[in-house]
């Protein structure tokens, strides 16, 4: 498997286009940040609209909560069911029992991930090297 980090809809389609093209499993993993910026919810629709154009992509999509426990529930409440929490242990470890609920998973540090910046869009040649060299 292999990670990307994506920031718009078009990277996150050209990730799971990639992934379709390889027969292969991509993780979609929302930028440091972005999670607090845009909202759980914005971020699920990007991965539920990408879902939806390539379907035969087999996909895993992380949000990067930081360290805001609230938001990381937020976004289980959402449909997000694998989340980077960075905040105390014990913080940590209340999320991560809340997600239990949900069918959830929650780790302190997100998977490396290859970064195209939030400027790149047309980026499916690139995400091809990228995931046939994982």
């Amino acid at each position: 498997m292999s990670a990307i980090i994506f920031y718009n809809l078009r990277q996150a389609e050209c990730g799971l286009a990639a992934a379709v093209d390889l027969s292969c499993h991509v993780i979609l993993l929302t930028a440091p940040g972005a999670a607090r910026y845009g909202g759980p919810e914005y971020y699920w629709a990007m991965v539920q609209a990408a879902r939806y154009r390539y379907p035969l992509a087999k996909s895993t999509a992380i949000l990067n909560c930081g360290d805001d426990g609230a938001l990381a529930q937020m976004a289980l409440h959402i449909g997000w069911r694998k989340l980077v929490v960075s905040g105390r242990e014990r913080m940590r470890l209340k999320v991560r029992q809340i997600a239990e609920a949900y069918g959830g998973e929650v780790v302190a540090r997100p998977p490396k991930a290859f970064d195209p910046g939030p400027d790149v869009s047309e980026i499916v040649d690139l995400y091809r090297t990228v995931l046939s060299h994982s």
